[in-house]
């Protein structure tokens, strides 16, 4: 079953771009999008979003008031914040008001992906970062060596594993994050909170 989403953003590029994130992954449907609250809240009403994208600078609309507006239209829903400026001082208000979780714009195609996955499977907890629900804790070790200058035949002594393991979990690592090489997954994963 696919995992229904909706997106809230007044710009057309970025729901453009959106679009192109999910429009090949099988297991989501994207259900459209909408350029304000009142569109928003006719659009989610009927068709019963799994999971709402909803940008943080909606116009002149206040984020917290969005995110209690949308909850009571689509009660089903998980809200998922977009913003450009993870420090906005608005964010902790509408994390309070329900949103799940916060998810910066600059944020790899996969890595988006996968934080509206762990949204819709409710493996986000409102105190950690999206990051922490897209790694096992074998995972988050293996990334950790890695940010340490660790080689795989190091990672593999230290944690007990062969080296073609610590490769394989490596790759997984890059997948999951959006990752091209230990450099970007490094940056990356210090900004999704995960080192």
């Amino acid at each position: 079953m696919s995992i229904k989403l909706f997106v809230v953003d007044d710009h057309p590029i970025v729901q453009a771009g959106i679009e192109n994130v999910f429009v090949d992954a099988e297991e989501f449907e994207l259900l459209g999008a909408a350029t304000s609250l009142p569109e928003a809240v006719a659009a989610v009403h009927g068709r019963k979003p799994d999971v709402i994208l909803l940008d943080v600078r909606l116009g002149d609309t206040d984020v917290t008031s969005a995110v209690t507006v949308l909850g009571a239209a689509a009660p089903q829903a998980r809200i998922v914040l977009f913003t450009a400026d993870p420090h906005n001082p608005q964010i902790p208000h509408a994390r309070r008001a329900g949103a799940v979780t916060t998810v910066p714009k600059d944020t790899a195609p996969a890595t988006l992906r996968a934080v509206v996955r762990a949204a819709h499977q409710g493996t986000l907890r409102d105190d950690a970062p999206p990051g922490r629900a897209l790694l096992t804790p074998r995972q988050r070790e293996v990334l950790a060596c890695v940010a340490s200058g660790m080689t795989n035949s190091e990672i593999g002594e230290e944690l007990g594993l062969r080296p073609t393991t610590v490769k394989a979990y490596w790759q997984e690592i890059l997948q999951r994050i959006g990752a091209r090489n230990r450099a970007d997954a490094i940056a990356t994963a210090y900004r999704l909170g995960l080192l």
